[in-house]
């Protein structure tokens, strides 16, 4: 599977997220946002709401991901939806290398920093 190859001088680092780079793709005319998520074990992605939603899929490594009280352990080619403005989380990153790509139907994670 590709490792959506992403030159390292795109990701920025999120503040109080250490372990955890984000680096923004493309914003199509329609308000979509693509992203990719890297991250090393043991970071811990808080509690938190989207105002838009999201769609996400692994590209490598292991994610625990939990949505609505439903855990699930999520690898390479694992796909996830949340709706807007529904909660989500804690989620925690079991391997290093974690990579997710992330479609957001609005704003990125960039654009409230």
């Amino acid at each position: 599977m590709s490792q959506l190859d992403v030159p390292s001088s795109s990701f920025v680092e999120l503040p109080n997220m250490r372990g955890l780079r984000i680096a923004r793709l493309g914003r199509q005319t329609d308000g979509r946002t693509l992203e990719v998520i890297d991250a090393v074990r043991g970071v811990v992605i808080p509690l938190l709401t989207h105002p838009s939603a999201e769609h996400g899929r692994v590209i490598s490594g292991r994610i625990r991901f939990m949505q609505a009280g439903v855990v699930t352990d999520l690898g390479p080619g694992d796909r996830w939806e949340v709706k807007a403005n529904t909660v989500q989380g804690p989620h925690l990153v079991l391997e290093n290398d974690t990579r997710v790509a992330i479609l957001r139907d609005g704003r990125s994670a960039l654009d409230v920093v």
